[in-house]
C-alpha cells in the first residue's frame, strides 16, 4: 500500500504548462518511492538488532546489498534534480557503501592441510578438528580411556562446498530464514540437504578419506561417525548439530560422511546457530571415525541429571544418570564425595563397577572442562569401558553481538541534523540512514526551489511561522490558503485554509510549557483545500502524514509514519511501544520493526478525521518535547495511558 498521496494530488498540471522540468519531477517521485523502501529496509535491520526479529545473517546480508543499491539509486536521482549541487555524493556513498559491506559480510573460510589427522593431534589443528575432537583429545591426554580415532577435520567441510559452488545455493535458501519457526526451517533444511546430497566429493580428498577409515576400521570395516558443528573461533559445539552413525562400511565413507555432514542443516541446528549469532558459512562441520570392533555395549553419561526423586542429602549434590542403549530405565549415581548407586535399571547388561567406572570419567571431564558435560561411551569384549566423545551440556551460548551492532552503526545511526546546517552536509554521513535523510532534505528543497522561483507554482513556496519554535515550509497546490497569504512569504496559522491541515495544527500547535530552540520543529507542507502531505523534523526524527480530510468519507485517510534516530536500543523500543499505544487507541492500525511505526486510519467521517489529526499533532509534539518519551524506570503502558487520557 502506498504510503504518500502526494503524487495524486502533485502533478505536472498543478504548474504553467511546459515550466516544470519533467525530468526533475520524475526524479524526485522516484527518489521518493526509494526513500520508503530504504526506510523499511533499514528498520528491519534495526529490528534485528534491537533483539526484536531473529533472522539468519544470510538474511541481513541481502537486506544490506539491496539498501545500498537502492540509496545509490535514489542519490541518482537526487543528482539528476540538481548535477552540479550533488555532483560528489558518490564519493560518500562508496566509502559509507564499503564499510556496510565490510561489517555484513561473513568472509570465506581459508582452507588448508591436513585434511584428515589423528585424535592426538586434534588440540593442535583444534579448529580443523571442532570443540568435541579437540575435548575429547584432552580428555584422553588427561590420563581417561577414550576410544581412539581419526579426525575428518572441517577444511574438508569447506572444500566440499567451494568445490561443489554450494556457498552461494546455500546463502540464497537461508536469506528466507526470516524467523526460527521450526515449520518454516523444515523447508529450508530440506532444500540445503537435498542440493547439498548433489554435490560430489573432489577426487584427491576422496582418495585421503578412504584411507584414514580404513586405518581407523582396524580391519572390522565398520565405523562410527560423529559430527559436529563448531563456530570459528569458539570453545563450543552448537547445540543440536551434533549426531553420531554408525555402524557405517569403511568403503562407504564418503557417502556416509555427507549425510553425517548434513546434520548441521536439520530444522533444530540452523535454528541453534541462528539464535547463536552465527553465519553458515562460519560454523563448518568436522568428523571424529572410530572403530565399531568388538564393541559390547553403549551409551550416554549425563554427569549432572535433573531428578526430582532423589534422597534428601542428593538434591544438593543432584546425580548422573547412564543410559544404555539395552535398557530404558537409567543408572542414578550420587555426586556426593562417596559415590553411591541411587537406583538402577533391571537386567541391564551394564554392570554396577562398569556404571561407577562411566560416572568417574564423566566426573573427570566435568572437572577438566569446569561445566557439566554429556559423554557417549562403550564397551569392549573385556567390559572395559572407554568414552567415545565429550561435550557440554548444557550447551554454552556464545552469541555474536559485536557484528550487528558494528553494521547498525553504518547503517541504522543518524549522525546528521537540518537543525544543525554545520553537520547536514554530505561529507558528515556516517551511514546509509545519514544518506536516506540527506536525499529525503535535499529532495523536496530542491522542488520547493524550483516552484519558489519567479513564475513556477501557485505563488511560490511560503514560511508559516507560530509563537511555537515552528518553521514549516508550505506549498499551496489548490486553495489550501486563504486570499490573505497572496503575495506574503512568511504567514501565520491564520492563513491556513486546508482543512487536513488545520486541524494537524490544533494539535500541534497548541500552547504547551517546554517549547525551546533544542525542541524546536522544522518541516515541508504540501496543501490543498482537502489535502496535506507533511514532513517534519525534530531533533533527529523524523515524522510524515499523508492526508485527506473532505466530505466524501470514501477518500479521507491519515497516513502517520514516525523514524527515530535519537536514543539508546531500549529508549527508542519503548518510544515506539509508546506510538503504538496511542494511536491503537484511537483506531489506527499499526505497523512496527526497529525504530519505525506506520499508523492508518481510512474512511473517516469528516469530523472524526479532523479530531484523529488533532491528535496526531498532539503526538508529534509530545515526542518533539520529551527526550525520552518513555524514561529507563518508568512503564510504558502507563506513561501512554497517561498521554491518551490528556487528550479529551
Amino acid at each position: 500500500m502506498r504510503f504518500r498521496h502526494v503524487f495524486s494530488h502533485w502533478t505536472y498540471e498543478t504548474f504553467p504548462p511546459g515550466r516544470l522540468l519533467r525530468r526533475r519531477y520524475n526524479s524526485f517521485k522516484k527518489l521518493m518511492e526509494l526513500e520508503e523502501l530504504c526506510l523499511e529496509s533499514i528498520s528491519h535491520i534495526e529490528d534485528i538488532g534491537f533483539g526484536l526479529t531473529i533472522t539468519d545473517w544470510a538474511y541481513v546480508e541481502k537486506q544490506a546489498a539491496d539498501l545500498g543499491i537502492n540509496i545509490r539509486t535514489m542519490l541518482e536521482h537526487l543528482q539528476d534534480m540538481n548535477p552540479v549541487r550533488f555532483m560528489d555524493i558518490m564519493d560518500y556513498y562508496n566509502k559509507i557503501n564499503f564499510y556496510v559491506r565490510m561489517a555484513v559480510t561473513v568472509p570465506d573460510p581459508e582452507i588448508s592441510k591436513p585434511f584428515t589427522f589423528s585424535l592426538d593431534d586434534a588440540i593442535d589443528y583444534e579448529f580443523k578438528a571442532g570443540a568435541c575432537a579437540a575435548d575429547l583429545a584432552r580428555l584422553k591426554k588427561s590420563g581417561v580411556p577414550v576410544l581412539d580415532g581419526m579426525i575428518i577435520g572441517s577444511d574438508v567441510y569447506n572444500y566440499f562446498i567451494e568445490a561443489n559452488n554450494l556457498r552461494i545455493a546455500i546463502d540464497e535458501i537461508l536469506e528466507t530464514a526470516v524467523t526460527t519457526n521450526i515449520s518454516d526451517l523444515h523447508q529450508i533444511s530440506r532444500t540445503i540437504i537435498d542440493r547439498f546430497m548433489q554435490g560430489k566429493m573432489p577426487d584427491a580428498i576422496a582418495n585421503e578419506i578412504e584411507i584414514a577409515a580404513l586405518e581407523t576400521s582396524r580391519g572390522s570395516g565398520s565405523l562410527s561417525l560423529t559430527v559436529s558443528s563448531t563456530p570459528e573461533g569458539s570453545l563450543y559445539a552448537l547445540p543440536e548439530s551434533w549426531c553420531t552413525i554408525s555402524p557405517v562400511p569403511a568403503q562407504n565413507i564418503v557417502e556416509a560422511w555427507k549425510k553425517a555432514v548434513t546434520c548441521k542443516f536439520s530444522a533444530e541446528s540452523i535454528k541453534s546457530r541462528i539464535e547463536s549469532g552465527y553465519a553458515d558459512r562460519e560454523s563448518p562441520a568436522s568428523v571424529i571415525i572410530q572403530p565399531m570392533k568388538d564393541i559390547h555395549d553403549s551409551g550416554v553419561l549425563e554427569t549432572f541429571h535433573d531428578s526430582s526423586d532423589l534422597p534428601p542429602k542428593d538434591r544438593e549434590h543432584g546425580c548422573s544418570a547412564i543410559f544404555s542403549k539395552h535398557s530404558p530405565t537409567p543408572y542414578l549415581i550420587s555426586r556426593r564425595e562417596q559415590q553411591r548407586v541411587l537406583s538402577k535399571p533391571e537386567n541391564s547388561p551394564l554392570s554396577t563397577h562398569s556404571a561407577k567406572s562411566i560416572a568417574t570419567m564423566g566426573r573427570k571431564a566435568e572437572e577438566l572442562f569446569k561445566t557439566p558435560q554429556k559423554c557417549h561411551w562403550v564397551t569392549d569384549l573385556r567390559n572395559r569401558v572407554m568414552i567415545t566423545s565429550v561435550r557440554s551440556y548444557p550447551f554454552k551460548g556464545e552469541k555474536e553481538t559485536a557484528r550487528i551492532k558494528q553494521a547498525l552503526s553504518y547503517i541504522a545511526s543518524l549522525n546528521i541534523s537540518p537543525r544543525n546546517t554545520e553537520m547536514f552536509l554530505p561529507e558528515k554521513s556516517r551511514s546509509m540512514y545519514d544518506l536516506v535523510r540527506f536525499a529525503n532534505e535535499k529532495g523536496i528543497e530542491e522542488m520547493f526551489s524550483l516552484v519558489s522561483k519567479k513564475g513556477l507554482g501557485i505563488d511560490g513556496a511560503k514560511h508559516l511561522k507560530a509563537r511555537q519554535p515552528i518553521d514549516i515550509t508550505v506549498l499551496n497546490l489548490a486553495d489550501g490558503l486563504f486570499s490573505t497569504a497572496a503575495g506574503k512569504m512568511d504567514i501565520s496559522p491564520d492563513d491556513i485554509k486546508s482543512a487536513p491541515m488545520w486541524a494537524l495544527w490544533f494539535g500541534l500547535g497548541a500552547e504547551r510549557p517546554g517549547w525551546q530552540g533544542e525542541t524546536s520543529i522544522d518541516g515541508y507542507a504540501i496543501l490543498s483545500r482537502t489535502y496535506m502531505n507533511i514532513t517534519l523534523k525534530s531533533e533527529k526524527d523524523l515524522t510524515e502524514v499523508d492526508a485527506v480530510c473532505d466530505p466524501d468519507a470514501q477518500a479521507n485517510h491519515i497516513h502517520f509514519r514516525f523514524k527515530g534516530g535519537h536514543g539508546t536500543p531500549d529508549q527508542r523500543i519503548a518510544r515506539i511501544k509508546f506510538i503504538k499505544k496511542t494511536l491503537d487507541s484511537q483506531g489506527f492500525k499499526t505497523t512496527h520493526q526497529g525504530d519505525m511505526i506506520v499508523g492508518i486510519l481510512k474512511k473517516g467521517r469528516e469530523p472524526e478525521i479532523q479530531k484523529m489529526l488533532a491528535t496526531t499533532g498532539h503526538l508529534i509534539a509530545h515526542i518533539a518535547l520529551h527526550h525520552p518519551v518513555v524514561a529507563d524506570d518508568e512503564d510504558v503502558n502507563q506513561v501512554a495511558l497517561r498521554f491518551i487520557s490528556g487528550l479529551g
